[in-house]
Order: structure tokens, then C-alpha cells, then sequence
């Protein structure tokens, strides 16, 4: 199943992107439902400032931070180097797309030209305390959040019983605490498997609470 197709073809009034990077992704979600509300979480400044540079901050509300299951302000671990196949939006940046609230530990053996030598103070959210939201039937979330899926959802379990589909990461060893497939699914109660890609799950909730538009 491809997902960006599954996406396309899926009925979407309200997207939220988690880890929005340098806005790719984004753009394409924003091709696909030109109509959509999308709101996006970014926390990495090198990344803001992209999205501010490329404009693509317009396309939809960006909240300049990350998600977690406290409020507050944490470390993010800022990720560097050069990727030994380089993808043009980096050419002339840091990798800056393995960032993370959570420290790496299988990632720098995996991935040895890949640095976390800078931390950056970040204001963190709850998803669940995000207020322009909270009336709203979610359509689909999308999380890239490098190891943090436990605190992101976490902080959001209010959120998901509103929410439809769900498309994210499970990656144990990579970063500290990481969840594996099972641990992941422990935070989606009520909610079933639709693919899992090996490392990436869509899941979706089986009763969802649909609010009145």
C-alpha cells in the first residue's frame, strides 16, 4: 500500500503534520487537498528558518516547536554532518533531519557520519493543549519524530480519540527509550493495524468521535 496514494484518496478536512522539516512532505499534502487545514509542528530553527525562507511556513500553521507529554521548555539534540548520498535540499545545510528530543544511541553505529555535538532549548506542547484544535475532528496525523512516538502520543491521547488515522514511526534501539511495534500499539487502544511498512505503521482508530464541522 502506498501511502501517499492511501493519502490522496482519503477525505481530509484537518492534517496535522508532526516534524515538518524542510516542508516536502508538505507540499505534497498541500497538492493533494488544496482545501485542507494542515497544521504543522517544527522545532529544529535551522528547519523554521527553511520553512520561512522557502515560504512554506504559508501553506499552513506552523507551531514552532515540538510535541511531547510535558509543557515546558527541554533539550533537543541537534543532529549534523553529511550524508554520504545527498539530497539536494541539503546541499548546502546541515543533515538537520534526525533532530530529537530523545537522545541517539543505535543511531550514531548505524550512521557514523551523522553528529549530535549542539543541544538547543525548545518549547515543548502538549498535543492535547494545542487550543485552536481541540473542537476538531483530525482526519490524519502524520509524525516523523525520530525516537520521541512515546511522548508525542503520550500527550496526546485526548487528540487521537478524535482522530482517524495515524501514520508514524517505531524505531527501538535508534534513539533512547524508543518504542518497538508493541509498545507503540500500547498507546492505541481501540485502534487497529492497517499496513505496517517495517519500521513505519498506519494505524486507524476504529470509532473515532466525529464532531460537527
Amino acid at each position: 500500500m502506498d501511502i501517499n496514494d492511501f493519502i490522496r484518496r482519503l477525505d481530509i478536512k484537518t492534517f496535522i503534520e508532526i516534524g515538518v522539516h524542510f516542508g516536502s512532505d508538505t507540499k505534497q499534502f498541500r497538492r493533494f487537498h488544496p482545501d485542507a487545514r494542515i497544521i504543522g509542528f517544527e522545532p529544529d530553527p535551522r528547519n523554521v528558518k527553511m520553512l520561512q525562507d522557502t515560504g512554506i511556513d504559508k501553506l499552513i500553521e506552523l507551531f514552532p516547536c515540538a510535541l511531547s507529554d510535558m509543557n515546558g521548555v527541554f533539550p533537543f539534540h541537534l543532529s549534523g554532518g553529511r550524508a554520504h548520498s545527498y539530497d539536494p535540499q541539503f546541499a548546502n545545510n546541515d543533515w538537520s533531519a534526525s533532530s530529537s528530543l530523545k537522545v541517539p544511541t543505535g543511531h550514531l553505529k548505524e550512521n557514523p557520519w551523522c553528529t549530535f555535538d549542539r543541544t538547543v532549548n525548545v518549547i515543548t506542547m502538549r498535543l492535547d493543549d494545542i487550543h485552536t484544535i481541540k473542537n476538531t475532528t483530525i482526519d490524519f496525523i502524520w509524525a516523523d519524530v525520530q525516537g520521541a512516538e512515546d511522548l508525542v502520543f503520550s500527550g496526546a491521547q485526548e487528540t487521537l480519540k478524535r482522530t482517524r488515522y495515524v501514520y508514524t514511526e517505531y524505531s527501538p534501539g535508534i534513539y533512547e527509550g524508543a518504542l518497538d511495534k508493541d509498545g507503540l500499539l500500547q498507546l492505541f487502544k481501540g485502534w487497529e493495524v492497517v499496513h505496517d511498512y517495517g519500521g513505519d505503521i498506519l494505524l486507524k482508530n476504529l470509532n473515532p468521535i466525529i464532531l460537527p464541522l
